[in-house]
């Protein structure tokens, strides 16, 4: 029996209010939101806050996370401190929603060897960000992307440090040729949120990493709930629709695949 509550990921170009009832309406148990638009820490103010929480009582649904977009990553110094100060900013806003999970894409870890200014930088960086989530009471979920598992895991193992996880996302994995259930597997202790989704609508997906005979983009989702299963993961598996997909449909053929599984 499949016990991870099932999330939805609600897109910030549409009204999140409408989103958060259908959300409710199509059985989702949390939504992930976005701090962007009126959703941005500098412009959604205690008032604003209060009403957010308010909503999602009324409708029975948890805050799973916030999702912080990027549009650098942290191996540079160019406008670093204000970069940190902006996800410092999200991580206060999401402990005053009621949610302990930041998610954010912080590009992957330069090599040490290749580029050690550049690791060094990141590495400064991401643990001046650990030290505000755990002063915020919060906790920075590293979104993976294309990155191998074992990659994001050597890194949070070297840092050591609880104030940070990690993310797995499959759709984004399987248009690498990354298997999920490879990555959900290696990143073991330090997964704090998980995805759920196909990416077979990808038009360039690569070949899939299960090998011969099986369908680009096909996620194996018996194997990929057991391996949350197998590194104790208890948390959401949150869908995340692309952009042009209709969400209900997305979200209840995800609902219908997991219920195959039982």
């Amino acid at each position: 029996m499949i016990r991870n509550p099932l999330g939805l990921r609600l897109d910030p170009n549409r009204a999140i209010r409408e989103q958060i009832q259908q959300a409710a309406r199509l059985g989702a148990r949390g939504v992930v939101l976005e701090a962007s638009g009126d959703l941005a820490p500098h412009r959604l103010g205690e008032t604003g806050r209060r009403e957010l929480k308010h909503l999602l009582r009324s409708v029975e649904l948890s805050l799973i996370a916030i999702h912080l977009p990027t549009r650098r990553t942290f191996d540079t110094t160019d406008q670093l401190d204000e970069r940190v100060r902006r996800v410092d900013a999200a991580f206060a806003m999401t402990f005053d929603l009621g949610a302990r999970i930041v998610l954010a894409q912080i590009g992957a870890a330069p090599d040490a060897e290749a580029e050690p200014a550049r690791r060094e930088v990141y590495t400064s960086a991401v643990a001046s960000l650990a030290r505000r989530a755990e002063h915020r009471g919060v906790r920075l979920a590293i979104e993976n992307g294309a990155e191998p598992g074992q990659r994001t895991r050597a890194f949070l193992d070297a840092l050591n440090d609880p104030s940070l996880a990690a993310s797995v996302d499959p759709p984004s994995l399987l248009r690498a040729g990354i298997d999920p259930v490879t990555a959900a597997r290696e990143l073991g202790p330090w997964l704090a949120h998980a995805y759920a989704g196909d990416a077979v609508d990808a038009p360039n997906a690569p070949r899939n990493p299960r090998g011969v005979g099986f369908h680009p983009g096909s996620l194996d989702w018996e194997e990929y709930i057991g391996a949350l299963e197998e590194v104790a993961y208890h948390g959401f598996l949150t869908v995340w629709p692309e952009p042009t997909a209709d969400p209900a449909r997305q979200f209840k053929a995800v609902v219908e695949r997991i219920s195959e599984i039982g």
